[in-house]
């Protein structure tokens, strides 16, 4: 009995070994997070390295946002990407629809009426004024974000933006300004956030993740009406999260000590 299930029990070691060192890494706990939508999608194909519908993303701790996450407007001075665009993609919590995934496009603060902008030194292609700031050639799209902050004056935190949300917005949208040419995608100016996100709002920044298994959950949670995005999944994540669960199985149950045998017979008749 031992020997028969001596894979097993390592297969068991191991995953709860996995689970205890994400969560030392992490810092956070539950370690991970979840996605239930497309808002950091790039296509409706799943791509590797970006965050889907479906994957589960690490969550890292960090103890001072301010210092630990790097924006957009940062991340593009350096030349620092995560995820397929420049910056951190961080989590932060909203008491009104629970936790958000989404890029840190910049932190604001404000000096009286005029705003600071961490990281800003006059690059081109950035336009800051004390009613909006202006962020030439976004994302994966190649567009103009146009974020207003005339109404968050005295209120200091990120601004934040899903990939796909700027991404997928077209000139006929009600975001779109046409005498800027640029789009309005921002969560603070869409409803998804009334207000910069403050430091302690911060939950962590994504750093790493598992892609497609967390459809498992997702499918759970549509079953009892609690997931209206199971339409955004990209093509693809299904046949790749049932590829993968076969595959784990095949490790799991594979008959090694039998095989192991045969070849070992196979050599000797040789």
């Amino acid at each position: 009995m031992k020997k028969k299930f001596r894979i097993e029990y390592i297969a068991v070691i191991a995953i709860v070994a996995i689970i205890v060192g994400i969560t030392i890494y992490s810092g956070e706990f539950p370690p991970v997070s979840v996605v239930e939508s497309e808002s950091m999608q790039h296509s409706n194909y799943w791509m590797p390295g970006i965050i889907n519908t479906g994957d589960i993303v690490i969550v890292k701790s960090v103890p001072d946002p301010i210092k630990d996450v790097v924006t957009y407007v940062q991340g593009r001075s350096d030349n620092f990407s995560t995820y397929g665009e420049y910056g951190n993609v961080i989590l932060y919590h909203d008491p009104f629809i629970g936790t958000v995934i989404h890029r840190a496009m910049f932190y604001l603060s404000w000096n009286g009426t005029t705003p600071n902008i961490l990281g800003y030194h006059n690059q081109p292609w950035i336009i800051v004024t004390d009613k909006y700031v202006l962020i030439k050639n976004v994302g994966y799209a190649h567009k103009n974000l146009l974020v207003l902050i005339g109404s968050f004056k005295g209120e200091d935190g990120y601004i934040t933006v899903g990939d796909h949300n700027l991404g997928s917005m077209t000139k006929n949208s009600f975001y779109y300004n046409s005498s800027l040419n640029a789009y309005i995608a921002a969560d603070q100016n869409t409803g998804i956030s009334p207000a910069p996100i403050p430091p302690s709002k911060v939950v962590g920044i994504a750093e790493g993740q598992i892609p497609w298994f967390g459809l498992i959950k997702l499918n759970f949670m549509r079953l009892e009406g609690q997931w209206p995005y199971y339409n955004e999944v990209p093509n693809g994540s299904y046949a790749y999260l049932f590829s993968s669960i076969a595959a784990i199985l095949v490790l799991v149950f594979f008959p090694y000590r039998w095989a192991i045998k045969a070849v070992k017979g196979k050599i000797k008749s040789k």
